[in-house]
């Protein structure tokens, strides 16, 4: 039902332009549809504890070729808090220690200037266990190209991160701070057909990237 209703939320946002909510959405959208299940968390927020849903999704490509394996692979780790997901904090992260993108969603618009990152890692703590997909109800391109054609399973994924935006009119909020721990996690290998290794390589390179410091 939350995978349904954050679906309905990313058209929306599509149909009015709002391309960093539409962007952003994409990946808990992804991650419900396979039967992810969001753990409740303890998010630090400017200094004070607040209370948010959070997952982690990684991104695997696969070689080409006939027999094609899985290979390089991103983690994406997100928060939110609110319904209608009032507020979504995101992560791309490129092991070990490398950030890849970043966002504070507030409602309609994101804030991606990053004055600094002190902590970020990711990693997968046993993912063998069976998803099921779950369709989406209105067609939302940006889901299907992650969902179409991959093969997925699920466990405990480890994430942590200390990012610090710098502060911008209409985001009241520049700290956040998720102690590391384990989460549940999604692990998708793309279809070779969808890009694959390629793609994977692609946004490995193609994103700013900021070694924590």
């Amino acid at each position: 039902m939350e995978a349904d209703h954050f679906d309905s939320l990313a058209v929306e946002a599509s149909a009015a332009g709002e391309f960093d909510r539409y962007r952003l959405l994409t990946y808990p959208i992804a991650f419900l549809a396979e039967n992810g299940v969001p753990a409740t968390i303890s998010l630090n927020v400017d200094g004070a504890p607040q209370q948010y849903k959070a997952g982690v999704l990684e991104l695997v490509g696969q070689t080409a070729g006939p027999n094609p394996v899985p290979g390089d692979s991103i983690f994406i780790e997100f928060a939110w808090t609110g319904a209608d997901v009032t507020q979504l904090v995101y992560a791309q992260v490129l092991v070990p220690d490398t950030l890849g993108d970043v966002a504070d969603l507030v409602d309609t618009a994101a804030n991606a200037s990053l004055d600094s990152v002190t902590v970020i890692t990711a990693g997968s703590a046993g993912v063998s266990g069976k998803c099921r997909t779950f369709p989406l109800p209105v067609v939302n391109a940006a889901a299907e190209d992650l969902l179409s054609g991959s093969t997925c399973s699920s466990g405990n994924m480890t994430a942590a991160f200390s990012l610090y935006f710098t502060p911008t009119t209409g985001f009241p909020n520049s700290a956040f701070i998720l102690s590391s721990q384990s989460l549940p996690g999604i692990r998708l290998v793309l279809a070779q057909s969808n890009g694959g290794q390629d793609r994977i390589r692609a946004l490995r390179t193609g994103r700013a990237q900021m070694v924590l410091h």
